[in-house]
C-alpha cells in the first residue's frame, strides 16, 4: 500500500505548502506514459522515507495548481520546503536519481531538532561572519578619516555580536560533535 498522497487545488496549499516535512509533489496525467513509469518510484520512496511526504496530483482534474507552477510538460516533480519550491526534476528519470534528490533535500533540511538547529546556526553565523566582514573594512576607513568616535556605538555593538557569533560557532561545532 502506498503513502502516496493524492492531491487537489483544493488542498495543495495545506497538504504541501503547509507541510512540516519535505514534500515532493509528482504532476502527472493517466493518459502519461512516463508519468506511469515513475510512479512506482515514488510508491516505494514514500514507503522507504518517514521524514519526507510524497504526493501527486492529476493535471487535467487540477488545472489551477498546474497553472499556478507554470507546469507545461509533465511528469514533473516539484520538491518544497516550509512553503517554498526548493527544487524540482522534469522527465521520467531513473529511481538512483529520485533518491539522490531527495537525500539531498533531506541534507539542506532536516526534519529533526538537531539538525534543524544547526542549519539555523550555521546560517546566522556565515550571514554575520560576512557583515562582520564588511564592518571591519569600514572601521578601517572611518579610523582613517578621523571619524571613528562619532560611530564608537554602532563598533561597539559589532563586537558584541561577533562575540555572539563566537560562541553561536562552538555551541554548532559541539552539536556536529555530539552527532
Amino acid at each position: 500500500m502506498t503513502k502516496v498522497a493524492e492531491i487537489t487545488d483544493s488542498n495543495f496549499e495545506q497538504e504541501v505548502l503547509e507541510s512540516d516535512v519535505p514534500t515532493e509533489v509528482d504532476f502527472w496525467a493517466p493518459w502519461c506514459g512516463p508519468c506511469r513509469m515513475v510512479s512506482p518510484i515514488y510508491d516505494k520512496l514514500s514507503e522507504e522515507y518517514n521524514d519526507f511526504k510524497f504526493c501527486k496530483i492529476n493535471v487535467d482534474e487540477n488545472p489551477r495548481t498546474a497553472q499556478q507552477f507554470n507546469i507545461v510538460s509533465i511528469p514533473m516533480q516539484m520538491y518544497f520546503n516550509n512553503g517554498e519550491k526548493v527544487d524540482e526534476i522534469l522527465g521520467a528519470v531513473p529511481e538512483h536519481m529520485i533518491r539522490s534528490k531527495v537525500e539531498d533535500i533531506l541534507k539542506r533540511f532536516p526534519t529533526d531538532g538537531k539538525g534543524r538547529l544547526r542549519v539555523i546556526l550555521t546560517s546566522w553565523i556565515d550571514h554575520h561572519k560576512n557583515h562582520s566582514e564588511k564592518f571591519r573594512k569600514w572601521e578601517e576607513k572611518i579610523k582613517n578619516a578621523g571619524d571613528a568616535a562619532t560611530y564608537s556605538h554602532i563598533l561597539q555593538a559589532v563586537k558584541k555580536i561577533e562575540e555572539a557569533n563566537e560562541q553561536l560557532a562552538n555551541v554548532l561545532k559541539e552539536l556536529y560533535d555530539a552527532g
